[in-house]
């Protein structure tokens, strides 16, 4: 049975069970929801960093419990910085998903991944969608849903978060981000925030619903129905949606790689690029020759006619007499362009379902309510991500290599256009489900629950394989003159690039009778046309699968403890269990490092138990007194026991103090931390590589490096040299090959934070009735520092420290591989360990007015969030810090402007990014005034809807277009031209760093209400 009928089947089930039961006892034991409480629900929708008013007293009002706070209340607590982004917002904005809601908001800072990652190693994998807060990365957000843990998502070995796109959109009702560190209040990974996913319950309706938005070509159909009875409730939803492909292409900025200069002109360079001077793609259809000296070169022929017949030039890099390396033009690659996704095919299944029973356990166990929450979706992503280049080294003795008879080595440049296959195809399917009873006792409330959840994702791709690429460039001609596959020791070791483990694994196997004998040099293959049976015979679609399980347990007791004058003490005890495991399949060829071109990775197999033990006691000090209308003290301790690493505790203290009901100051100090995800932990060998030049040895004792002899890493080369482990005159040649793996002695991340606060709530409707103004106001300021912060050594950091050490004497150079034979450097372990510390500073503005007209209600919201500091960096002395930089602007901002008149809404919001800037890499040589463009100016984009309610609830209809003026984001240039140390670059833009990437765009959504009839 597939996982979607399973999860039919328990909906129905649990839809049968809850009419049979509430069918066999007519006489309800508890009231139905109160208008009240429908009245506290739209309060906190409305609501956002300002605190709404209590609820009037005219009947009971459902108690809630706010993110942040495990203590129930009667209202939206302003002493929380919560802000709340309602699903209606997200529709009158057009905002289609979970992921746009977050990643478009004023409080995303730092580098969001999206769907225009799909090229880039990240967590989770490609097509994963994350979020993170306060400049740091998804890893410090927690993300809940109605307040408990969902499983993180993904494909490839480092799943860690929690990729929203698992998350129905269809379920949810609003977003709450709690924007300070609360591992007390709910354990680890709360270092920056808390988003907690408050999702639709108690529908009462039959419903579907349409959605549409052009450029992207998204759709989407969804069905909710709902029942509520005396004793319970029963919701499901489902919905299924399409979106992209947009392909680069069909953007200006993003048509091709740029590399402009600040003088308006483009990069000059010694291949000449296409369209007018404006486009760089891959160089290709040229061959490299090495291994020449000066006097055979001339016995080549004039480069500038043609290259041997095939209608192609040339390109030489052998050193000529005046010691210059001399490159004369190859071809262009321009289909790229036209092919390659910036977002990618997608389309999405969802499915959500809830439900509560009430049932009475005798006079001593009062009312209990059973409680599901079951989720289900499936991800499917087609990801073109553009074609790649070959380019294997042909030993003199291959008969294809025009150059052997002079003794070159050649190096052809080819494209995979007839050779792979550019689509890389992702699945993730995410199932939760949640069971649960909760009560009422006297003064307390308890609830217990019990959910499991898991991650299921496979990816396939198509790579060629090192070995069959070194078979098939081992040739010899036979007797007729054809080619054919030979076990040659010196053709395998260069067509190998030199990697001795393939040519080792060659021999042991003995020839292969399928090898289909390849020639690189041709005039047909340089362009990428390349025979079926010999692109067939080096290529294989590669298979991967990754399982990410989650098991949880929890109870939770809240209630009044003793009374003081001040009001009633409030607190909670509680205790959770988890269970989290990783099992990542990679293909053999991964396992094997097998893939040419692509990084190899063992299997990741890990799992890890979490106990715990919390308290939160919340003290009313003084209440109604003068200069004190409230002072309220909140504490919360959180005891944390992992199998992996040990034991931990974190504490917050909380202060909430109103000295008139118009002005409320709040702050709080407090302790969190990050436990190291699975893949930190047992993460198998990834392996990649980085350029030869990283070697420090590298041409030590050339001039142009104008190294001091005296210094500590001239001095460690000069003894290589001596004991004979580098020749004299070391130039490296080789990339140099790097480790990733996990480590199992890491600790967990600290943090300590402080948040400072303030709201202004002046009554100016009441004071001033003919200005009619209501007005709210709040400003926060936050510090977080993190120290034993898990990274990552990049493997020129521990070059550079073990190299400018004195005698090797850093500990970084127990990380750096032995040297082979030739003098070339192996390996660097660049795993994961607990070095780096981090720091994020700002705060935010949040201002609400709203007015009432005689022909309808104007409001106006507006955040605004400042960034004033976010340090990186292995120890305080050598830390960075990347505000100003891109994807770190300093200033985000949103405004969102609403008019209701009648049955229509209509709204404007405005969404800003500031200005970032990074340091120039290149200077033009006849002006060095003038340099790569690095300046990413600020943008607005505004967005404008209209929406009409049918007064008899029927149906709804909403109309807008996004990015009203069609601004496009700024351009920088292609990733290498213009690199970036804090964003990735790409489509020669800054990537997650929140701009609008698809232009101006029409979009609807229409919704009819079946109940109504």
């Amino acid at each position: 049975m597939s996982t979607l009928a399973r999860i039919a089947s328990v909906a129905l089930a649990a839809a049968l069970l809850l009419q049979s039961a509430i069918a066999q006892d007519e006489q309800p034991d508890e009231p139905t929801a109160t208008p009240e409480t429908a009245e506290l629900e739209e309060q906190i929708s409305e609501a956002s960093d300002v605190p709404v008013g209590v609820v009037p007293s005219s009947g009971e009002v459902e108690e809630i419990i706010v993110t942040g706070s495990r203590i129930r209340r009667d209202s939206f607590t302003a002493a929380l910085p919560v802000t709340v982004i309602t699903d209606e917002r997200a529709l009158l904005s057009g905002l289609a998903n979970t992921s746009e809601i977050l990643q478009s908001s004023a409080l995303a800072s730092g580098t969001q991944i999206d769907n225009t990652f799909g090229g880039f190693v990240v967590s989770g994998g490609p097509g994963a969608n994350t979020f993170g807060l306060r400049s740091l990365d998804a890893g410090r957000t927690l993300v809940l849903v109605n307040g408990r843990r969902f499983t993180p998502a993904g494909t490839r070995g480092q799943v860690a978060n929690v990729d929203l796109n698992s998350i129905p959109f269809v379920a949810v009702q609003r977003i709450e981000i709690l924007k300070d560190g609360a591992s007390s209040v709910y354990g680890a990974d709360a270092v920056a925030g808390v988003v907690n996913i408050i999702t639709r319950k108690r529908f009462d309706d039959f419903r579907i619903e349409a959605d549409y938005q052009q450029v992207s070509d998204y759709g989407s159909v969804s069905l909710l129905y709902g029942k509520t009875w005396d004793r319970g409730y029963f919701d499901f939803a489902v919905e299924a949606s399409s979106f992209g492909p947009v392909q680069r292409g069909e953007l200006d900025y993003g048509f091709c790689d740029e590399r402009p200069l600040t003088n308006g002109e483009s990069h000059p360079s010694i291949f000449e690029p296409t369209f007018d001077g404006r486009c760089f793609g891959s160089v290709h259809a040229y061959v490299d020759v090495f291994g020449l000296r000066a006097t055979p070169i001339s016995a080549i022929p004039d480069p500038a006619a043609d290259f041997f017949g095939t209608g192609l030039p040339w390109r030489e890099l052998a050193v000529g007499l005046d010691g210059a390396r001399r490159p004369e033009p190859g071809l262009r690659e321009d289909r790229n362009w036209s092919t390659e996704d910036l977002y990618p095919k997608r389309t999405l299944i969802q499915a959500y379902s809830d439900g509560l029973l009430d049932f009475r356990i005798g006079e001593a166990g009062g009312t209990v309510s059973g409680t599901y929450e079951l989720y289900f979706s499936k991800r499917e992503d087609v990801i073109n991500n553009g074609y790649r280049q070959i380019f294997p080294y042909l030993h003199p003795k291959n008969p294809t290599n025009p150059f052997g008879v002079i003794g070159g080595i050649a190096n052809p440049v080819v494209m995979s256009y007839d050779l792979l296959d550019p689509e890389t195809e992702v699945e993730n399917e995410v199932t939760a489900l949640t069971l649960g009873l909760e009560g009422d006792r006297g003064n307390f409330a308890w609830d217990v629950f019990l959910g499991y959840s898991s991650s299921r994702g496979g990816w396939n791709y198509d790579t060629w394989l090192k070995d069959k690429v070194a078979r098939a460039l081992s040739t010899a001609v036979d007797a007729n003159g054809n080619l054919q596959c030979v076990l040659d020791p010196a053709q395998l070791t260069f067509a190998s690039n030199f990697e001795d483990e393939v040519v080792s694994r060659i021999f042991s196997e003995g020839p292969d009778p399928a090898c289909v004998p390849l020639d690189l040099v041709s005039g047909d293959a340089l362009r990428g046309n390349i025979p079926a049976d010999a692109a067939n015979y080096i290529g294989e679609r590669q298979y991967l699968d990754t399982d990410y399980d989650l098991l949880s347990a929890g109870f939770n007791l809240e209630g009044g403890v003793f009374d003081l004058p001040a009001g009633q003490v409030r607190g909670v005890l509680g205790m959770e269990w988890r269970s989290r495991e990783l099992d990542d399949r990679p293909s053999r060829a991964s396992v094997e490092d097998n893939q040419w071109g692509f990084t190899g990775a063992g299997r990741t197999m890990g799992d890890d138990t979490v106990s715990e033990l919390y308290g939160e006691l919340e003290l009313p000090l003084v209440a109604g007194q003068e200069l004190a209308e409230e002072f309220t003290l909140n504490a919360s301790y959180r005891y944390t026991d992992y199998s992996s690493y040990g034991s931990d505790s974190t504490w917050r203290a909380l202060i909430n103090y109103a000295p008139t009901t118009l002005l409320r100051m709040r702050a709080a100090v407090g302790t969190s931390f990050r436990a190291p995800a699975l893949y930190e932990l047992f993460l198998a060998n990834q392996t990649g590589f980085v350029a030869s030049r990283a070697d420090p040895c590298n041409n030590y004792m050339d001039p142009t490096r104008d190294l001091d002899p005296g210094s500590n890493l001239y001095q460690n080369c000069q003894s290589l040299e001596d004991q004979g482990i580098i020749p004299p005159d070391y130039s490296a040649t080789s990339s140099l090959l790097v480790i990733t793996g996990g480590n199992l002695g890491l600790e967990a991340e600290t943090s300590d934070s402080k948040t400072l606060g303030l709201v202004i709530t002046p009554d100016l409707a009441a004071r001033f009735p003919r200005l009619g103004l209501d007005l709210s106001f709040a400003v926060d300021y936050y510090e977080i520092d993190l120290a034993n912060s898990i990274s990552r050594l990049g493997a020129g950091t521990i070059l550079s420290r073990c190299y400018t050490s004195l005698n090797f004497s850093a500990q970084e150079c127990t990380l750096v591989g032995d040297r082979r034979t030739d003098g070339q450097l192996s390996s660097v372990n660049s795993s994961f360990v607990n070095v780096a510390i981090e720091g994020s500073k700002g705060y935010d503005v949040t201002i609400r007015a709203e007015r009432e007209y005689a022909v309808g209600n104007l409001s106006v919201d507006v955040l605004l969030a400042r960034v004033k500091g976010y340090e990186y960096g292995l120890t305080g002395a050598d830390s960075t810090d990347y505000i100003g930089r891109h994807a770190y602007p300093r200033w985000r901002g949103e405004a969102d402007i609403r008019f209701d008149w009648r049955d229509f809404t209509f709204t404007w919001s405005i969404d800003y990014v500031g200005s970032t800037d990074e340091e120039p890499i290149y200077e033009l040589r006849s002006n060095p005034r003038f340099t790569n463009v690095t300046n990413a100016n600020r943008r607005f984009f505004h967005t404008t809807s209209a929406r009409y309610s049918d007064p008899n609830g029927r149906y709804i209809l909403v109309f807008g277009v996004r990015n009203l003026f069609d601004k496009e984001p700024p351009v920088v240039g292609w990733g290498p031209f213009s690199p970036s140390v804090s964003s990735s670059v790409s489509y020669n833009i800054p990537l997650g760093a929140g701009y609008d990437l698809l232009g101006r765009r029409v979009f609807a959504s229409f919704s009819y209400s079946f109940a109504s009839l």
